[in-house]
């Protein structure tokens, strides 16, 4: 809450006599101590909750993480652990400053854990704060979520013990306000708010309607993949049903051309063309490619609409004419946007049952902030992050645990203080940098260099040295902007990486952490504050000093001296905090500061009344600007109504975590699907699939470690064996579209049935033209699964007639096929669904779910898993070992030269790494 009093000290101070009506305060906003919670003693229960396996930047910067820390000196206001104003800060802020190299359009999840709490504002309150002789309202968003995580490192390997953990929060202040949400739909919303029954077309639709390019929205069809036959604007909403990537509409009885004013359907059809006409529900089979609607049951001029072949649906009455009273119509699932809202408004709603988030899922949107002292208001977001358990002693316990993990978790390289940083002079090698370090440049600080920084750096930038009789192998890095000496310049230059003088460490270490206990309160910091910038008296100055120096001399204070480099002399300055966190060196120091204080959103007004008398405020001599503080301070507290709630100690002090350093450190070095990297796997896809890849990779990141993908060499194995079974194009549906001649070459049961081959195989690939002229439909394809699968007891399929040859064809990532294996992947689903909580798909049911690419990659990740190929995977590159896992994928296949081409470029391009 630095930033509430950041600019406040140049306001006028407004006495008695120059606006003696000090109850115009009383228009200010009371403060709202309501919350929503159905169970108001709910106990947490952290234990449930899966440990932190995936890291995001609020904002998705990809950058290292040292830049993300020297980003935030740009804030306008707000750094850790002091704001502009020399107030305690427990986070970051995200703002104007911040905006220019970042894209701040919304806010994601720092980690995987669960939504506990929320408030969000139909409209954010204002405050009223007076300015010469006029009164300016001054918006305020206090809208916030709060996440709560568990933290634990590793399990070890062949180890019972239960590792260390902790439970820590995430907060998100001053989000948007639910009327921006109302009156713009292409908003995304938060998945953690509920979903309502109805759905509406994505604003992001980019169907076109035919004769109108600029009519953007979504197509409408006869089937799933089938013909267009309507079109829906975009923010259409309408109601569904069904499972799969393509859904029923359940909101019209058909294409807007057929239907009445009150909604019901008009036409007619011949049952010619209908394929069961003594049914109300059927298909539309005919030679052509479309049949006729006509306004009326006769044959005559009357055609009101061309229905697309394989049409579904539902006549009445009889004769040679049926009634229209249905058409079945479906549209792309992914294009529709559920109608989501929060639970309530206005008000702190506290969760009975949380909500389960991904690390980079959507929090909210930056609301609008205006300080008492700024001109305009500012699109800001305030980031903490922070523990209510006993942070000392997990970190002991942690240390202990690190060094017991191996050696491929100690992923940060510490450069300590006195590093020599030799600057580079013309033909550089690594006799040359040896000879010279000793008369070099020497780092002032420690710096923890992530391994990912390093391994990125272009091959000009790294030299490495093979072990020799009298020393060990190490590799010198030239680095940029990284390290200082101790004027605090910037040194560029070489620098060794070297066994027992450079060591690697785990993050799990806590490596230059401390843990800090301050109790100082804001008086003690404003007292040295304004005593610093040279605000106070004489007498004033002489009159405070003692509850200065109580902060000047606590131990926060004298850590921040520490990092800068100079004697605590009581005034540290905004300029030389900023100053610091411009270099990555103190960034780093300052955000492995623990500090235990109590939260800015613990509400006590006495700890604030105590600031009057500093800022010459007194019944006498109010200063209406600072009691409108007061007011918006205590409205935008919540500490109060939901820390018992949720686990968080209910006295207010929490050991806060600098937010952008705590996500820096576990996901610095973490590989991370990218669409470009599945691009690289699948180069000739389509554009408009691109979406599928996105997918996939989410699905992938959300669960690397779970899947066994957690080694480059495991993942290009993986992905060997899936672009064999999808093919360029990512083909997740089995096709059935076979030559008649081929039906007999490659099943049994054609060439037990010869004719039947020849009735639903192709005869002319180009459109595939049967015998009798017509092209393949959807009974062809179906026909044909049935005939190739059905009755195959290996698979677990029943009869040709039972339909699971079509039922359970092959779909997915490694084209799961049969009734048997469709079971056993759905008890193995269920077995793990603490991996995905909420989601009880039942696949033999709804197989179609394979079709979704989340499900389609949990498909190929089950067989994965089950058939530990991972295990064959980690023998090595070796041509070998890709055909011991495709022998285990696919026995009988011919494709063993096609996976180890596969395998062999995967490798070569490295996206995998």
């Amino acid at each position: 809450m630095a930033s509430v009093l950041s600019r406040l000290f140049g306001l006028h101070k407004y006495d008695a006599t120059s606006r003696s009506d000090a109850s115009q305060v009383s228009n200010l906003p009371e403060p709202d101590s309501r919350s929503l919670s159905t169970s108001p003693l709910a106990e947490p229960a952290p234990n449930t909750l899966r440990p932190v396996e995936n890291w995001c930047h609020p904002f998705k910067d990809t950058r290292d993480p040292l830049m993300q820390l020297t980003q935030l000196a740009k804030a306008v206001a707000g750094y850790y652990p002091l704001g502009r104003s020399g107030l305690w800060h427990g986070g970051v802020h995200f703002d104007s400053g911040t905006a220019g190299t970042l894209k701040q359009s919304s806010v994601h999840c720092l980690a995987d854990g669960e939504v506990v709490a929320y408030r969000i504002d139909t409209d954010s309150p204002t405050t009223a704060y007076f300015d010469k002789d006029r009164t300016i309202e001054k918006p305020f968003s206090r809208n916030f979520v709060l996440v709560r995580h568990h933290l634990q490192p590793p399990k070890i390997e062949s180890s019972l013990d239960t590792p260390p953990s902790l439970t820590f929060y995430s907060l998100y202040m001053h989000l948007q306000d639910w009327a921006k949400y109302q009156k713009d739909s292409t908003l995304a919303r938060p998945k953690f708010w509920p979903e309502h029954p109805t759905f509406r077309v994505k604003q992001t639709a980019n169907d076109v309607l035919p004769g109108q390019p600029e009519q953007l929205g979504l197509k409408v069809y006869n089937k799933s993949h089938g013909q267009l036959i309507d079109f829906l604007p975009r923010g259409a909403e309408v109601a569904i049903s069904g499972t799969g990537p393509f859904r029923k509409l359940e909101s019209s009885l058909g294409p807007a051309k057929l239907l009445n004013p009150d909604g019901s359907i008009k036409g007619y059809l011949s049952t010619q063309v209908l394929k069961h006409p003594d049914r109300n529900e059927t298909r539309i089979s005919s030679s052509k490619r479309t049949v006729n609607v006509r306004a009326e049951p006769v044959i005559a001029d009357n055609v009101i609409f061309d229905l697309p072949l394989e049409s579904e649906a539902t006549v009445s009455g009889e004769g040679e004419f049926r009634k229209l009273e249905r058409i079945n119509q479906y549209v792309h699932f992914d294009s529709l946007e559920s109608a989501i809202e929060p639970v309530a408004t206005d008000q702190i709603v506290v969760l009975d049952q949380p909500v389960a988030i991904k690390a980079g899922d959507l929090i909210g949107h930056l609301g609008l902030y205006q300080d008492g002292g700024a001109n305009q208001p500012d699109e800001k977001l305030h980031l903490e992050t922070f523990s209510g358990d006993d942070v000392e002693e997990f970190i002991e316990a942690s240390r202990l645990w690190a060094q017991r993990l191996p050696e491929k978790d100690r992923t940060w390289l510490k450069l300590p203080m006195g590093t020599p940083v030799v600057p580079p002079e013309g033909n550089t090698t690594a006799a040359l940098l040896q000879a010279s370090s000793a008369s070099s440049p020497r780092s002032a600080a420690d710096l923890l260099v992530p391994k990912k920084l390093l391994d990125d750096l272009p091959a000009d930038r790294k030299i490495q040295v093979p072990a020799s009789p009298t020393r060990k192998a190490r590799t010198w890095y030239y680095l940029k902007h990284l390290l200082h000496d101790a004027d605090n310049n910037l040194l560029d230059g070489w620098v060794c990486e070297e066994p027992g003088v450079t060591p690697w460490v785990s993050p799990w270490a806590w490596e230059g952490y401390d843990v800090i206990i301050d109790y100082s309160r804001p008086k003690h910091l404003l007292a040295s504050f304004l005593s610093t910038i040279g605000r106070f008296s004489d007498e004033e100055r002489e009159r405070y000093r003692a509850i200065a120096e109580k902060d000047d001399k606590g131990p926060m204070k004298r850590r921040l001296y520490e990092i800068i480099g100079r004697n605590p002399d009581g005034t540290l300055t905004v300029s030389e905090l900023l100053a610091a966190l411009e270099r990555p060196a103190h960034a780093q120091s300052i955000s492995q500061m623990i500090l235990y204080k109590e939260s800015e959103w613990f509400q006590q007004p006495k700890i604030w009344d105590a600031l009057d008398e500093l800022l010459g405020h007194s019944g006498s001599t109010p200063h209406l600007n600072w009691l409108a503080e007061k007011q918006r301070i205590a409205q935008m507290g919540w500490w109060r109504e939901v820390a018992e709630k949720v686990g968080l100690p209910s006295w207010g002090s929490a050991y806060h975590f600098h937010p952008i350093g705590l996500v820096g450190i576990f996901s610095s070095n973490r590989f991370k699907f990218s669409l470009e990297t599945m691009k690289s796997i699948y180069p000739t896809l389509r554009e408009d699939r691109y979406g599928d890849l996105q997918k996939i990779a989410d699905e992938l990141n959300a669960n690397l470690d779970f899947f066994k993908l957690d080694t480059p060499l495991r993942r290009a194995h993986f992905f060997a064996q899936i672009k064999q079974e999808t093919g360029e194009d990512l083909s997740v549906d089995e096709s059935f579209a076979y030559k008649s001649s081929a039906l007999i070459d490659l099943f049994s049961y054609f060439r037990s049935n010869p004719e039947e081959a020849g009735r639903y195989g192709y005869k002319i690939k180009t459109e595939k033209i049967k015998e009798n002229g017509a092209p393949m439909t959807r009974v062809d394809y179906e026909a044909i699964a049935n005939g190739a699968y059905g009755g195959r007891t290996e698979l677990g399929n029943r009869g040709v007639s039972s339909g699971d040859g079509w039922r359970y064809r092959g779909r997915g990532l490694k084209q799961l096929t049969g009734l048997h294996n469709y079971t056993l992947f759905q008890r193995w689903h269920s077995k793990y669904s603490a991996q995905w909580p909420n989601d009880n798909a039942d696949f033999v049911v709804n197989p179609d779910l394979l079709l979704e690419m989340k499900y389609a990659v949990r498909s190929a990740a089950s067989f994965w898993l089950n058939n530990e190929l991972y295990k064959i995977a980690d023998k090595g590159s070796a041509l070998d070992v890709v055909d011991s896992i495709t022998t285990v994928v696919n026995k009988h296949t011919a494709s063993h030269p096609d996976r180890r081409e596969y395998f062999v470029d995967l490798l070569r391009k490295g996206s995998l790494n």
